[in-house]
């Protein structure tokens, strides 16, 4: 794990009422409030790719015959190659005429005598684990026909312990502003009056590209988890 230092965030720093006093009747102490940002980047353990296969033909039948050998023989390689089932889900599944087809029989008179074609699409949706046979998985299943890959995002298994050391460091930097703040103010900061916690979850940082098992060349990176809170501080009296 690579520690980083927490982005500054723009401050939003109101006080409320001023510290000179108060309008009349109003009982709430002057504040001061920031938005404080905290982030921790890691390097991914886990990988989730999208991947499927096509295939055309005069026949619908024929069509979905062809992706579901090719798909079987995919799926047939990820258990050898140590994927669990519960990693493997399908996404997609559908048989429809080639609207590609029609549009070029809507503005070419030629493609009018060509027979009518169905396409047969299946995906699935592969959480991979072992980022070191990523790569070489790749290859095998394009080789088993796989003809479609529409998403390769890096992920962790475990983010919870992350997101809490985010918040962490995202509450830090609020109190860091803060007392920056009260200080330039000429004023004392109290306590706090409330904390608001935002969460974005992680977010893909690309690094080198890097070869995985003599396989497609994959960019692992790093996967940045951060969070937001806006902390509302009195100012002391």
């Amino acid at each position: 794990m690579r520690n980083m230092m927490m982005a500054s965030a723009l401050a939003l720093a109101a006080m409320t009422g001023g510290a000179m006093g108060q309008q009349a009747g109003n009982t709430t102490p002057p504040q001061i409030e920031v938005q404080g940002q905290g982030e921790v980047a890691v390097a991914p353990d886990m990988a989730v790719i999208s991947l499927g296969v096509t295939h055309r033909s005069p026949q619908a039948q024929d069509a979905v015959t062809a992706v579901n050998e090719n798909m079987a023989a995919i799926l047939q390689r990820l258990t050898e190659q140590g994927v669990d089932a519960s990693d493997v889900q399908t996404s997609q599944l559908t048989v429809d005429v080639d609207r590609s087809q029609q549009m070029r029989s809507a503005s070419d008179e030629n493609a009018l005598d060509k027979p009518q074609q169905f396409v047969a699409t299946s995906q699935v949706s592969v959480r991979v684990r072992d980022l070191d046979n990523l790569g070489g998985l790749l290859d095998l299943v394009l080789q088993d026909g796989a003809n479609q890959m529409s998403g390769l995002r890096f992920d962790v298994q475990s983010p919870a312990p992350l997101e809490a050391q985010a918040r962490e460091r995202a509450v830090q930097n609020a109190m860091e502003q803060a007392a920056q703040l009260a200080a330039a103010a000429g004023v004392e900061l109290g306590s706090v009056r409330r904390i608001t916690a935002y969460n974005n979850g992680g977010r893909p940082k690309m690094m080198e590209m890097s070869r995985s098992s003599d396989g497609v060349p994959v960019a692992s990176g790093e996967v940045t988890i951060d969070a937001q809170v806006s902390v509302i501080f009195d100012i002391a009296q």
